[in-house]
């Protein structure tokens, strides 16, 4: 048998007969046949996969010591007070400024830390900047 029979016989299409003697024509199936039978499997794997690896472990169980929330509370106390303090010290700390630009910066904002020193104009506050004509930079706030 040589190559080029056995590609003709490849094209050949199978013809079957049911009980009553006509012809039952199956051919538009076959190309999906296999694709359903590898996902088909596949899925079923995986599911087989899924459910192998279900542990038996107890769950994971979280416990609160009440000691340690009651000095939690205590240091969540002080830290609102030191920024109340913080906040009322920095809303009368000098603003800075380049002699270049017409924004203002706080000393913690980070356009504060891009100006060069012999750039730099120092205010006593953000309304002595914004009576000079300089403006709030936009990505600065005060605290």
């Amino acid at each position: 048998m040589s190559i080029r029979d056995f590609f003709k016989k490849g094209n050949t299409e199978t013809i079957a007969f049911d009980e009553s003697g006509e012809v039952r024509n199956w051919s538009f199936l076959r190309p999906f046949f296999l694709s359903l039978v590898i996902i088909l499997v596949s899925t079923l794997s995986y599911g087989i996969g899924r459910l192998s690896t279900t542990s038996t472990s107890e769950p994971i169980k979280i416990e609160y010591d009440e000691s340690l929330s009651a000095l939690q509370s205590s240091a969540s106390a002080m830290n609102a007070f030191e920024k109340s303090a913080v906040t009322e010290s920095t809303s009368d700390t000098s603003v800075v400024a380049s002699s270049k630009g017409t924004k203002y910066h706080y000393s913690y904002c980070p356009g504060a830390k891009q100006i060069s020193e012999k750039n730099k104009i120092t205010f006593a506050s953000a309304a002595a900047a914004e009576a000079s004509g300089y403006t709030l930079a936009a990505n600065c706030s005060p605290r």
